[in-house]
């Protein structure tokens, strides 16, 4: 398990989106506010600010978790053989900061096509996918630089599947992120250039102090504002992705949790042994949008609780 780790993005939330010719209106978040602080909103007290988040508090296989010797002996598996699954590009797909994340998601429609994965013999659409910065998940106790979340759900008893993508960054933007840059441009109207070139090394430090620099690209928007801004997309194409995981395998497999409230468990992760690289202004313009949201690890598996 040799990973190059770095900085550290990710997590979720489901708002549909409409075409993305349209003027998008969403919902406003429903439930109390809930943060990443360290004060009474975040994740020490998701569990308190409403009944309906109590899971947060109390849940038994809760995520994220490290993985490393004792998991992997106790309830986390490495899976060696392919995961079913069928992706296709998903047309007009809109990108956008929903307070807590940066989230691609889209309309679905008669013509659209439903990615999907298997498991068992259980069928999961893919309905978003998000980040969190640094990544939630770890290993050998060791952050990411970010995480992708491909979110999944079972269209008969609507539970979840997520596929978690550990990403480190590297000098060279990816194409598969293009839209990230594009985004924070579109959210910070005046285009401002960024001050601090990109350094081709690595990162980390939980990812340098989440990129101390990107405060000199300009000043991380407030959710109101920001939340109002999308970015449209014709064509999200997976195949690069898809490619670049072996159809995503290895991969190590758990029952957890979301990792944002309700913290609903009963989750069927899948966290991709192998990185995928995203570029480092990628990763800035990541850092700007949605700043730290990555979920503290949860232990509410160790000994006493067995």
């Amino acid at each position: 398990m040799k990973f190059i780790l770095s900085v550290v993005i990710a997590t979720s939330s489901l708002f549909a989106a409409v075409s993305a010719h349209a003027i998008v209106k969403r919902a406003p978040p429903s439930g109390p506010h809930w943060d990443y602080s360290g004060d009474k909103t975040g994740p020490d007290h998701w569990g308190l600010l409403d009944p309906a988040y109590v899971t947060c508090e109390t849940g038994m296989q809760q995520s994220p978790v490290d993985i490393n010797a004792q998991s992997l002996s106790r309830f986390v598996h490495c899976a060696k053989k392919a995961l079913t699954f069928d992706y296709e590009p998903v047309k007009d797909a809109v990108a956008h900061f929903n307070g807590h994340t940066v989230e691609i998601d889209w309309t679905p429609n008669s013509k659209t096509h439903n990615n999907s994965i298997a498991i068992g013999k259980k069928e999961y659409h893919l309905i978003q996918f998000h980040f969190h910065t640094p990544s939630e998940h770890r290993i050998n106790g060791r952050h990411a630089d970010g995480e992708l979340h491909l979110v999944h759900r079972n269209p008969v008893d609507k539970s979840l599947a997520v596929i978690g993508v550990l990403l480190q960054a590297q000098a060279r933007n990816v194409p598969f992120f293009h839209y990230l840059t594009a985004l924070q441009k579109k959210v910070h109207a005046d285009k401002r250039d960024s001050a601090v070139a990109a350094a081709p090394g690595t990162t980390s430090a939980v990812v340098d102090e989440l990129l101390k620099d990107s405060v000199c690209a300009g000043t991380q928007p407030t959710p109101q504002s920001a939340t109002k801004v999308d970015y449209p997309l014709k064509l999200v194409d997976f195949a690069p992705l898809v490619r670049a995981l072996k159809g995503f395998t290895p991969r190590w497999e758990y029952s957890g949790s979301l990792t944002t409230p309700p913290c609903s468990e009963n989750v069927a992760w899948n966290v991709m042994h192998d990185p995928y690289p995203i570029g480092l202004d990628q990763l800035r313009a990541l850092v700007d949008l949605q700043g730290y949201n990555a979920r503290d690890l949860e232990d509410s598996r160790g000994p006493a609780h067995e």
